[in-house]
């Protein structure tokens, strides 16, 4: 039984094969679109669904290659659906559907958040041990903010998210403000790590939002920081090192808030964190005990998919999608 998985939701092509029956993760391909997205500093929609309209086909036919397999080894499309930019994914669902059709093998679309949910499974696959339930789950990027209570596989209960910006979001922002390259979250990260300190951390006050419950809010740091920039006018690079470092700890601080307040009102000691911004150096040495996919496996890829299709699979809950099944933006 072998899965053949998809994912366009943001500017990656990825494809990814899973042999459900021995539990393996057979092949993993990631085309990127970074750099047609630099100039512009940050996803532009329609030139992401155009370089998916490049990609996809090449990291399929490079996934073939390197996993030795044929379409005839394809047994079940999976695609992931929603939530994501809406001409992204309707080129990984149209692709999977014609390939579905062509094959005359079943297919059927996922939520990508709960892909990114159980993708700490994923070192399963590959002979590693994986953390045991229950967890509270964050799934944090660029587009999500989203903290779970996971009892067991797809047995989880939704906690809160963001009401307006992701945390991925908050750090492009704040990197585009101060002049950094595209994506800036992994540029703060790594000038942070290896030039910065704990009087940087602290030196401006940025807000942190007070939410109800298990919710997050980052519109009002990112107008905090832009106001800041301007008030002081032209921004030394000791300056400009401080305003990253103090932001990040205002973006990191109420993931983990919230983490240790979820752990404490449920009773739940295991922690899972993934999504692209679950790559922050910071935020895993905040979190030394907490569980991290590989980076790989954090940012967005087509293993996840794959591997949540197989869960569903195993559950006896996979079923075919209707061919009329279409994208949405929304979870």
């Amino acid at each position: 039984m072998n899965i053949l998985a998809i994912d366009t939701s943001c500017d990656e092509s990825c494809a990814a094969l899973l042999d459900v029956t021995q539990w393996r993760l057979l092949g993993d391909v990631v085309h990127s679109h970074v750099d047609a997205m630099k100039q512009y500093g940050g996803v532009v929609p329609e030139i992401a669904s155009r370089e998916h309209l490049k990609g996809l086909p090449l990291a399929i036919d490079e996934l073939l290659t390197q996993t030795r397999k044929t379409w005839k080894d394809i047994d079940w499309v999976a695609v992931t659906n929603r939530p994501g930019l809406v001409g992204a994914l309707l080129v990984g669902v149209s692709f999977a559907k014609g390939l579905a059709f062509a094959l005359q093998k079943p297919f059927s679309a996922f939520s990508h958040v709960e892909a990114h949910l159980f993708s700490a499974l994923l070192a399963g696959t590959q002979g590693q041990p994986v953390p045991a339930f229950p967890w509270i789950a964050l799934v944090v990027s660029g587009g999500h903010t989203e903290l779970f209570r996971v009892k067991n596989a797809l047995d989880y209960e939704w906690l809160g998210g963001t009401l307006d910006d992701a945390a991925g979001e908050a750090f492009d922002k704040v990197g585009k403000l101060l002049g950094l390259d595209y994506p800036a979250g992994p540029v703060i990260d790594r000038r942070v790590r290896t030039e910065g300190n704990e009087a940087q951390r602290k030196a401006f006050r940025f807000p942190r939002a007070r939410t109800e419950a298990f919710h997050f809010s980052y519109s009002g740091l990112k107008t905090a920081v832009s106001l800041q920039v301007a008030k002081m006018g032209a921004i030394s690079d000791a300056d400009r090192l401080a305003l990253a470092s103090s932001a990040q700890e205002a973006i990191l601080d109420p993931l983990v808030d919230k983490i240790k307040a979820a752990q404490t009102q449920f009773g739940i000691s295991q922690v899972v964190v993934t999504g692209g911004v679950a790559c922050n150096s910071r935020l895993r040495a905040r979190l030394p005990d907490a569980y991290f996919p590989s980076p790989r496996h954090c940012s967005d890829n087509a293993a996840m998919v794959a591997l949540l299709a197989g869960l569903y699979h195993q559950t006896g809950k996979l079923v075919a999608s209707p061919w009329e099944i279409t994208v949405s933006p929304f979870a």
